[in-house]
């Protein structure tokens, strides 16, 4: 790389993300002072820890340059898969490069995370003490997940020094998400068994507890107190303001990059302490009280904030409406120039969305003989993704040498992108779980709504492309069924059926009439003496041989036809020689006839007319006409073989 920068390889998800965009920011910014540069490689999903269902968008993580990269950040927690940790970890090994795991806990890496157990002791303690509980209760997240597990252990604990033994009812699971839990609220509430304490696992439960609570005519924190988990922002835009405590992920990043410059500048050759890269370094959370304790109000927003949030509402819903239009005109484009052209319609408030853009697709999708969905899981290389489109340089696709691509970190624009001081960002383009190519953004900022911006903008040219390779897949086949029924299989020239569609086409049109229509009729001579005396296949040779040679000597608007058996014919429309067409025939028949090891000679007999095409035109008077010109030929040929 044409850089002197240290470049650090971060995998995350959901960069639109207040917590992830955030943690972003912080790390750049401190680590920027030192030299670094950060790439983004991030899914636009979780993955909730099911690797079952590990999707193609995953591959983004696929194409981290490890050869020129000096460390790996992963956001694990943020990924929420084990499998691809482990793979990225992996890859990392193999070219010693150093691996900082943030909000997660692996062997033989740096393990950066909260200290939960302290902050969730700290928010429990706080809502026991704000008066006397008589009825304290825990909303845990999911049964048998080991952060819930702890949670309600550490409630069991506090609650004993409180006077109070444990029991079932003091615990609903909420699963850690909205729905769940305000189910199991109002379950609480229909017992008649209501706590005047409710102790969130995380925020997004709390929330939702208040809500319920409230509902059903009870005062939070009059009635009932309630706290969360997390220091989601959310929790400073509700009625009440409910106590949290801060877990966010930004929090992790002064911590990140601390271990960063020392993993890179102090241990330079990475000869790392087994011990020290197994140790979890840990950061307390902070306890945030607010309102739904009974505590004076804390505001994470001011109103310029909420007027920003409401401006990127609009322009987002704009961004939608604009995005399903390009995408869907990507889809209807006859041609991959066209589909491309159609990026150019992605302005939202007169703003470029396209301004700093640039992605590469995997040079298959240019073959339309092989549809491209077929390969399927099979393996991607870095080689197969070698035509590029860059919105800084040219609007326009350019297919380039494989190490020349914008993956290929020697590149120059990539080079000078990395020096501005901004992270770049990749995602996977995917179509029907299948990668597409990849998609590169440089902002010079860390705007959240431009981060929104990226996961739209990359399914908006995912599903362009996708549907563009599909509709013209489907294109493709609908005329190659289309030629089978209109083509002859043997000669490929018409058939009976579609010579007729097309002259019906060409005896409607009526700026055609007043024009030249010729008629050419060819018919091989001893048809039946190959047969009998060589075999069929060499009397389809025969015809074959015939038909090609017909084609080749008349004009390329010709319409070339075979009636049936060894009867052939063309319509000419427009000015054209009957003779040159027949020399045309005879010198390439003879042509062949002295090339070919056959013992037996191809000779055709021909005839036509020139009529002109009106209204009236009688196609079979013409044809009838043309066959009666190449019997004059025909007793020729058999007058000079006497």
């Amino acid at each position: 790389m044409k850089t002197d920068k240290k470049i650090i390889a971060l995998c995350t998800s959901r960069i639109y993300d207040s917590q992830v965009c955030g943690f972003i920011e912080k790390l750049n910014e401190y680590l920027k002072r030192e030299n670094f540069a950060i790439l983004i490689f991030t899914i636009n999903s979780d993955l909730y820890w099911d690797d079952s269902k590990i999707s193609s968008e995953t591959a983004v993580f696929d194409i981290i340059p490890y050869k020129f990269i000096d460390a790996v950040v992963i956001m694990d927690e943020k990924i929420k898969s084990h499998s691809i940790t482990n793979k990225i970890i992996s890859a990392a090994k193999i070219y010693e490069k150093p691996v900082v795991i943030v909000d997660g806990n692996y062997e033989g890496v740096y393990n950066v995370g909260f200290n939960y157990g302290v902050g969730f002791e700290e928010v429990v303690r706080h809502v026991m003490s704000q008066r006397e509980i008589k009825k304290p209760h825990i909303m845990a997240g999911i049964p048998d997940n080991p952060f819930s597990e702890e949670r309600i252990e550490i409630f069991k604990k506090v609650i004993a020094e409180y006077g109070f033994t444990f029991e079932e009812s003091m615990l609903s699971y909420g699963q850690f998400w909205a729905g769940p839990a305000r189910e199991e609220t109002e379950k609480l509430i229909q017992s008649g068994n209501i706590p005047d304490a409710i102790i969130c696992a995380n925020d997004i439960m709390a929330i939702n507890v208040c809500d319920v609570i409230q509902k059903n005519g009870y005062s939070v924190p009059e009635d009932i107190l309630i706290s969360g988990f997390d220091g989601y922002d959310e929790v400073f835009l509700t009625t009440p303001k409910v106590t949290t405590v801060r877990c966010t992920t930004p929090d992790l990043a002064e911590t990140t990059a601390d271990i960063l410059k020392k993993v890179i500048y102090t241990d330079s050759n990475n000869n790392l302490d087994t011990e020290e890269l197994s140790e979890y370094i840990s950061v307390v959370p902070t306890l945030i009280t607010n309102e739904s304790t009974g505590c004076a109000a804390q505001s994470g927003y001011d109103h310029f904030m909420l007027n920003r949030f409401n401006n990127m509402f609009y322009r987002h819903n704009d961004a939608i409406r604009v995005m399903h239009e390009v995408s869907t005109n990507m889809q209807m484009s006859a041609h991959i120039e066209d589909m491309v052209e159609c990026l150019s319609d992605l302005i939202v408030n007169d703003q470029n969305v396209m301004e700093d853009v640039s992605f590469v697709l995997d040079k298959k999708i240019l073959d339309i003989d092989n549809y491209f969905f077929d390969s399927v899981g099979n393996e991607r290389k870095m080689e197969d993704y070698s035509i590029e489109y860059d919105s800084t340089v040219s609007p326009y696709l350019v297919e380039r040498q494989v190490d020349e691509t914008l993956l290929r970190l020697e590149n120059e624009d990539f080079s000078r992108k990395i020096m501005t001081g901004y992270p770049l960002i990749f995602n996977t383009l995917d179509y029907m779980n299948t990668p597409l190519g990849f998609i590169c953004y440089n902002y010079q900022d860390y705007d959240i709504t431009k981060y929104s911006r990226t996961a739209n903008v990359t399914n908006t040219i995912s599903m362009g492309v996708g549907g563009f390779i599909n509709m013209r897949y489907q294109n493709s086949l609908t005329k190659k069924v289309s030629d089978m029924f209109k083509t002859d299989a043997l000669t490929g020239l018409y058939n009976r059926l579609g010579f007729s569609n097309a002259f019906e086409e060409i005896k409607d049109n009526q700026r055609l009439w007043g024009k030249d229509i010729t008629v050419v009729m060819s018919d091989l001579d001893g048809l039946k003496y190959i047969n009998d005396n060589f075999g069929h296949a060499e009397g389809d040779n025969a015809i074959k041989t015939a038909a090609e040679a017909l084609k080749k000597a008349c004009p390329e608007n010709a319409i070339c036809v075979r009636f049936g058996g060894d009867e052939l014919f063309s319509v000419i429309i427009g000015e054209c020689s009957i003779e040159a067409i027949i020399l045309g025939i005879e010198r390439f028949l003879e042509a062949y006839n002295r090339g070919s090891d056959k013992e037996y000679s191809v000779i055709v007999s021909v005839g036509g007319n020139t009529f002109i095409l009106d209204e009236n035109f009688d196609m079979k008077y013409a044809l009838r006409k043309a066959d009666e010109e190449m019997y004059n030929m025909k007793r020729e040929h058999r007058m000079n073989s006497i």
